[in-house]
């Protein structure tokens, strides 16, 4: 049995190695969708998700909600042609050490991409209090995991409206550099 730390950090290691295939350009649009992904789910969750879902089982609240960031996710990580066209023009023109540079940008970025994704789904494990036990269990009291739960994603990004600056930043960067 695996800790969901120790999954969380697999995945962040696992998708660092695909930002640094992608490149910066394609995960920071990623990233910006993960990132609305989740202000929709926070801010419209109350609104339409519970009258439909809140009398549901607990597991079923939890498929939701990870069934509409995974969409939001996948369709994030669909970059449109026409950035792959523009980048691989733009990737003739430089050397190498300007590859590695953007490559390791592009790392930092999906393995950041991870950690919104999958300690997202967490937390809403952990705020539905683990409804698919025993496959997926809470962690053990004082295990680096049950540590690591008031480290996700949304803890500090609900805190404050952090959520909402960081769409209004992500956004305005993806529309004013990227495109």
């Amino acid at each position: 049995m695996v800790q969901l730390g120790y999954f969380l950090w697999a995945m962040v290691v696992l998708f660092a190695v695909i930002g640094f295939i992608r490149g910066s350009t394609r995960e920071m649009i990623a990233m910006a969708g993960i990132v609305l992904g989740l202000f929709v789910l926070e801010q419209l969750g109350d609104v339409i998700l519970t009258p439909l879902i809140g009398s549901a089982p607990l597991a079923q609240q939890f498929y939701v909600y990870a069934g509409i960031l995974t969409v939001i996710t996948l369709f994030a990580y669909e970059t449109p042609a026409r950035f792959e066209r523009a980048e691989r023009a733009e990737r003739a023109g430089h050397d190498a050490r300007e590859g590695l540079q953007e490559g390791l940008l592009g790392a930092t970025i999906g393995g950041v991409n991870a950690y919104l994704f999958f300690g997202s789904l967490w937390y809403y494990m952990d705020v539905l209090h683990y409804p698919l036990s025993p496959s997926i269990m809470a962690p053990p009291l004082n295990s680096a995991s049950a540590q690591f739960v008031n480290q996700l994603p949304l803890v500090f990004l609900l805190e404050g409206n952090l959520l909402t600056l960081l769409v209004v930043v992500l956004f305005l960067f993806v529309l004013i550099v990227l495109v």
